[in-house]
C-alpha cells in the first residue's frame, strides 16, 4: 500500500461519489413517500399526513427510531482544523508514504481510516459516522469507569483494577484509563524494560497520564512537562491528591532549541493549548512560554519511555530529543494527529536514528474519529 498524492485524490473522489450516491439515494426515498402521498385528494392528504394525526406521528416516531437504532452515529465535525491541515498538507507537499515500511498489516485499516475521516471532514455531508461493535464495547468500558468514580473533596476518585485514582476535576479519559496509552497492547517485555526508569510525560495537562504511568508501570520518577500555568497549578493539586513526590512538576514546554514563545489558550479547553498559530482557536489568548529540549533535560537520566502530546509542536520536540532517543531507546507514545507533518514524517525521522524499533499506529480513542491517534515506538527484544 503506497500513500501519495494520486491516493489522496483518488480517495477524494470515491468519497465525493460516495456522498453524492447516498444523497441521490435519501432523494429518491423522499420522492417515493411524495409520490405515495400525491395519489391521495388533497383533503385527505392534509387528514393523513398531518403531523397532529396520532396514526402518522407515531409512524414517524417509529421510522426515526428504527433508523437510529440501525444506524447509531458519531460527529465528525465539518472542516476540523486538524483535518484542514491534513489536506492542505496533502496539497502542498510531495507525498510518498508507505505504511508497510513502520508499521504492520494489522495497523492498515487504522490507517486508512485516519485519512478517510480527514477527507470526509472537509467534504460537506459527512457530518457523522456511523459507528460499530467496537464502538458499543468502547461505551460499556466508559460506563465502567463512569460507575467506579466518585465525588470526593476537592475532585474526583476513581478505584480501577486495583489502584485509586484521584484528580481535581472528572477526567478519567478513554485514552488513559481505557488504553492506558496504548502500553497495556505491548509485549509483556516491554513493560520489564520501561520499569525502574524515568518517564517524560510531555504536554501533562493536569497529570491524568502521569498518575497512571507511575501507578501501573513503576518508573523511578515521571517529568511532567507542563507549560500553561494553570495547567501546572491543577497538576500540583493532583500531585497532593494522590500523596505522590514521584511526580515532578516542569513548568516548561518541548522544542528544538532553548527560547521564550507564545503559546495559545482556550480557555474553555485548556486541554487544547498549542504554539502553533493555524490550530489554535480563534478565542485563545497568549502567554509567554519558556521551550527546552528532551536531549538538555535528560542528561543524566535513564529514559524509558516518553509520552508527548503538544498539539502540533511534536516534530519539533522529537527533533530536540534526538541523542536520548538514540541513546536510551524509550518506548514512545507520540501523537500523530495534529498536523500531516507529524503523520508523514516523524516515523522516518524515528526509524532512521533507531532502525530496530517497532512501530504501531493505535487509535486510543475510538469514540472520536479525528483526535487521540498515536504512534508507538518500542524497541525490539534483546535475547
Amino acid at each position: 500500500m503506497l500513500i501519495d498524492n494520486a491516493y489522496i485524490h483518488k480517495r477524494l473522489d470515491d468519497l465525493i461519489k460516495e456522498k453524492q450516491n447516498s444523497a441521490q439515494a435519501e432523494k429518491e426515498n423522499a420522492d417515493k413517500l411524495y409520490r405515495i402521498k400525491m395519489r391521495f385528494p388533497k383533503w385527505l392528504r392534509i387528514m393523513v399526513f398531518h403531523p397532529f394525526n396520532p396514526a402518522y406521528s407515531v409512524y414517524l416516531q417509529r421510522k426515526a427510531s428504527r433508523n437510529k437504532s440501525k444506524n447509531d452515529f458519531m460527529a465528525l465535525g465539518a472542516l476540523h482544523p486538524l483535518a484542514v491541515d491534513f489536506v492542505k498538507y496533502c496539497f502542498q507537499k510531495d507525498i510518498n508514504f508507505n505504511p508497510s515500511s513502520f508499521y504492520p498489516k494489522e495497523d492498515e485499516s487504522e490507517i486508512v481510516q485516519f485519512i478517510d475521516n480527514r477527507l470526509k471532514s472537509v467534504i460537506p455531508g459527512y457530518n457523522y459516522l456511523k459507528t460499530n461493535e467496537q464502538h458499543k464495547d468502547i461505551l460499556k468500558k466508559k460506563k465502567v469507569i463512569e460507575d467506579a468514580t466518585r465525588k470526593v473533596e476537592n475532585g474526583y476518585s476513581l478505584a480501577l483494577d486495583g489502584y485509586d485514582y484521584f484528580l481535581p476535576s472528572n477526567s478519567f479519559q478513554e485514552h488513559t484509563y481505557i488504553h492506558e496509552y496504548g502500553l497495556k497492547y505491548l509485549p509483556a517485555y516491554v513493560h520489564g524494560f520501561i520499569a525502574g526508569k524515568d518517564f517524560l510525560d510531555i504536554g501533562a495537562y493536569l497529570g491524568d497520564t502521569s498518575i497512571m504511568l507511575l501507578k501501573k508501570y513503576k518508573p523511578e520518577k515521571v517529568y511532567a512537562y507542563e507549560p500553561v500555568t494553570a495547567n501546572a497549578e491543577h497538576l500540583k493539586e493532583t500531585i497532593r491528591m494522590n500523596n505522590t513526590d514521584r511526580i515532578i512538576v516542569v513548568n516548561r514546554g518541548m522544542g528544538d532549541k532553548e527560547e521564550d514563545i507564545d503559546i495559545y489558550i482556550n480557555p474553555d479547553q485548556l486541554s487544547s493549548c498549542s504554539t502553533n498559530d493555524a490550530l489554535a482557536a480563534t478565542s485563545s489568548i497568549k502567554e509567554k512560554i519558556h521551550i527546552t529540549t528532551i536531549d538538555k533535560e535528560c542528561k543524566d537520566r535513564k529514559v524509558g519511555l516518553i509520552k508527548m502530546d503538544i498539539e502540533g509542536a511534536e516534530y519539533s520536540a522529537i527533533q530536540g530529543g534526538k541523542e536520548t532517543i538514540k541513546r536510551d531507546k524509550p518506548v514512545l507514545l507520540i501523537s500523530l494527529y495534529h498536523t500531516g507533518k507529524d503523520f508523514f514524517e516523524i516515523p522516518a525521522v524515528l526509524k532512521e536514528w533507531v532502525p530496530d524499533y517497532n512501530f504501531r499506529f493505535m487509535n486510543i480513542e475510538i469514540q472520536n474519529p479525528i483526535s487521540e491517534k498515536i504512534l508507538v515506538a518500542y524497541p525490539k527484544q534483546t535475547k
